[in-house]
């Protein structure tokens, strides 16, 4: 639907627009006919004035001249008088007297496009074949695994692109992204004057700012009304419910936090000191995750944790008992940081100083360059995939933002 959205978007800003340019004539016109009003009554004042001088002109003429005087001075009054009568004809054949009408008529197609557009699009339901599934023998019995898809099938559509707007601060470093379930996107802005998250609406539109006490790093949707955060050098993790702005509660950390994700009950957050903690909300409990090396971002599929680390450029992916299932190794200086899965476990990679988004399949093998600086990739940390939707958000550094349909 939101092709739909976006056609009617268009269509009410053009309409708006031919609005405003119709209005802006209107008032021209209207300024014009009230300039020629204004001379026209002018001009009729000062021919009053004129005919007037002469009335009294013959007035004293009859009272106090003789006949002799009065007759010399017929042949001037005789002159104003032609003037005056050749001023009035003037007025009356000039358009400056006629009445003004001012008419408007609709555009043709405006007034048809009730009956002509009956529907705003066709629906046409495809069918391609399904996901195979192959029948795997376990010793309990039987169970059903979906033949996942490669690397090489993914496909990229843009939606739209939309730019968050400016803070206290003229830049901006947006380091953390995530989805609400009803569309609205929050960020998080790392830049130290603007120390905000953002929440915008699923066509670009910005909705409002969360302001916080310190540089906020990722942030992680827990439900419709309230997220998690990172500060980073404060230590802490704040729950704050962005219709109220309120912080809810306060987690403290052992070390400096950077990614956090949220499942259920339970947050995941990476810290500087190779770990990642994990928090459960619902029982109060800590517990703790060694990693081989600092992981700046992380993302979670069923049993499995991956994290990027831009000490070495590369990728891992663990277990939940710290165990190493595979390292992908980034070309040098790519800086991988932000990351995150599909539903068939493939894993996306912003890589920041290579510009670049890169997908690697579920067994860390194979990968793709997916996007580059040429598709306006520029120092890009935080990404998102929303499963529900098929969708992927990146967004740059500066808080330009592309937002991706996902297709196989």
């Amino acid at each position: 639907m939101y092709q739909v959205q976006n056609v009617r978007k268009t269509i009410n800003t053009h309409l708006d627009k031919l609005e405003t340019d119709l209005l802006d004539k209107l008032d021209n016109k209207e300024k014009l006919q009230c300039k020629r009003i204004d001379s026209l009554i002018e001009k009729i004042s000062k021919m009053n004035k004129n005919v007037k001088q002469i009335v009294n002109d013959l007035k004293r003429v009859k009272q106090h001249a003789s006949d002799f005087q009065a007759f010399l001075g017929i042949h001037e009054w005789n002159t104003k008088i032609e003037v005056q009568e050749k001023d009035w004809v003037s007025l009356q054949t000039d358009q400056i007297m006629s009445v003004i009408d001012i008419q408007f008529e609709l555009s043709p197609i405006l007034i048809k496009f009730d009956k002509d557009v009956k529907e705003l699009g066709k629906l046409e339901v495809k069918c391609s074949s399904s996901k195979k599934v192959l029948l795997r023998k376990e010793k309990q019995g039987q169970i059903f695994v979906p033949d996942s898809k490669t690397v090489d099938d993914i496909k990229l559509t843009n939606i739209r692109s939309f730019q968050t707007p400016n803070g206290t601060s003229k830049d901006t470093f947006i380091t953390g992204i995530d989805m609400f379930d009803d569309g609205r996107i929050v960020l998080a802005d790392d830049e130290r004057l603007n120390k905000r998250l953002i929440i915008m609406n699923q066509v670009g539109e910005y909705i409002k700012t969360v302001p916080l006490d310190h540089q906020c790093y990722d942030v992680a949707v827990i439900d419709k009304d309230t997220v998690a955060t990172t500060l980073v050098f404060a230590k802490t993790v704040v729950i704050v419910n962005v219709n109220s702005s309120n912080v809810q509660r306060t987690i403290h950390t052992k070390d400096k936090c950077y990614g956090i994700i949220s499942k259920g009950k339970q947050l995941m957050v990476s810290l500087y000191n190779k770990t990642i903690q994990f928090f459960d909300m619902s029982r109060n409990t800590f517990s703790t995750l060694s990693t081989a090396e600092i992981s700046v971002h992380c993302s979670l599929l069923s049993d499995k944790l991956y994290y990027t680390t831009h000490i070495s450029d590369a990728v891992y992916s663990i277990t939940l008992k710290g165990e190493v299932c595979w390292k992908f190794d980034c070309q040098k200086s790519d800086y991988p940081a932000g990351i995150t899965n599909d539903a068939s476990g493939n894993i996306f990679i912003a890589c920041r100083d290579s510009n670049q988004l890169m997908v690697v399949g579920p067994d860390g093998k194979k990968s793709r360059i997916l996007l580059t600086k040429e598709d306006g990739l520029d120092q890009t940390k935080a990404i998102h995939y929303n499963r529900k939707r098929s969708m992927l958000l990146v967004c740059n550094l500066s808080g330009q933002c592309f937002l991706y349909k996902v297709t196989n």
